[in-house]
């Protein structure tokens, strides 16, 4: 649980700021705000899946601690759903409870949920409300803190705020609704405002700048007819060889201008083959695959990507999001063929199809193809 005092120099100031969130060559957000000693506000607009404005207003305790936040959705897609929507969070006995009144369909529900003093209400994309984690982790003097964010309305998330040297911190959620999300990247300046964060090496690949102010109204106009849809859409590549039924079922992210392996995705370091949970694998009888034996079942898929060749990591592990990755759970690992794209992948894509007597599975993404024939056993 966080202490909960904030330096009075930082609160004391007015502060204001925005920030341009990117996925690769996409802007994704633009976020304002301004903090005062007992207030933070802000206004963003997102463009995925659908595009929305959204209102922030959070009410500060004397300690700097958030006593009551209120959101305001604005539907500007024209899509389903209100054209209005608002929720709030109150703490309340002290700060170990909180009442929580958010929109179901035309009516308001009111929850209440215990929760641990110095709780933060968080939302994904809000990055004033990670200043305000990162100010509160700071204000602890400690090098880890663990942190309960109120993600819902009668759910948290816990995780921790952790130095990695100098001014920047790392964010990551291990419990609850949110557990496998992060680790974000980021930095305070010494007055404690978000310079810069980045989630690469996560499953919210973002990176967001700190710029003096953002053209709010413009945006909202320009983006409303301009959704990004899902981010990383889910798919399920088939294959049926001889009554044995073959399945992939993964995450399908973009390449949006970015160089993806060596830098998204880097060398050396185990991937979770697609996006955000992990790639699942089936198979509704024996394979052979690279010389080693899968019994009839269901697996996720991973791979180590390297300069010099590939290796498919088949593991015993299922339903887990796709940062959880457990060697202990290897089934078998495999080497697989691979060369050089004629053309850019854009989607990133796996395949499965008859070869010969068998099947053959193949990834593709940028600049890269990669495969190996399986068969039944």
């Amino acid at each position: 649980m966080f202490a909960l005092i904030v330096a009075a120099s930082i609160l004391t100031a007015q502060d204001s700021g925005a920030f341009v969130v990117r996925l690769g060559s996409d802007t994704l957000s633009l976020e304002q705000y301004r903090r005062t000693a007992t207030q933070l506000r802000g206004e963003y607009v997102i463009r995925a899946p659908r595009s929305v404005h959204r209102i922030y207003t959070a009410d500060l305790n004397p300690d700097g601690s958030i006593r009551r936040l209120e959101l305001i959705t604005h539907n500007i897609s024209g899509g389903p759903g209100p054209a209005e929507s608002r929720g709030t969070v109150e703490f309340v006995g002290g700060g170990d409870s909180a009442i929580v009144t958010s929109p179901r369909g035309d009516s308001i529900v009111t929850t209440r949920v215990a929760v641990p003093r110095g709780t933060v209400p968080y939302f994904l994309h809000i990055y004033g409300l990670v200043e305000q984690i990162g100010l509160q982790a700071r204000a602890t003097g400690r090098d880890s803190s663990a942190i309960t964010a109120l993600t819902g309305a009668n759910s948290t998330s816990g995780g921790y705020v952790r130095k990695r040297g100098g001014d920047t911190l790392v964010l990551n959620f291990t419990q609850g609704q949110l557990a496998g999300l992060g680790p974000f990247t980021f930095r305070l300046d010494r007055q404690g405002r978000l310079v810069w964060l980045t989630g690469r090496g996560s499953t919210v690949q973002v990176d967001v700048e700190r710029v003096p102010s953002v053209p709010m109204a413009a945006a909202t106009a320009a983006f409303a007819h301009r959704p990004l849809g899902q981010l990383s859409v889910r798919d399920t590549a088939r294959v049926t060889l001889g009554g044995t039924e073959v399945w992939v079922d993964y995450g399908r992210p973009m390449k949006r201008g970015r160089v993806i392996f060596g830098d998204l995705v880097p060398w050396g370091q185990v991937w979770r083959t697609g996006a955000n949970a992990a790639t699942q694998f089936h198979t509704s009888a024996d394979l052979v695959m690279g010389g080693r034996t899968i019994p009839a079942g269901t697996y996720t898929l991973w791979t180590l990507p390297t300069q010099t060749g590939w290796t498919l990591i088949v593991n015993k592990q299922t339903g887990q999001w796709g940062t959880e990755y457990d060697p202990a759970q290897d089934l078998v690992r495999v080497d697989l063929e691979g060369q050089s794209c004629v053309e850019v992948v854009e989607q990133f894509t796996i395949t499965l199809e008859p070869k010969d007597a068998g099947g053959l599975l193949t990834l593709a993404w940028d600049c890269t193809r990669v495969w190996i024939p399986f068969a039944k056993r």
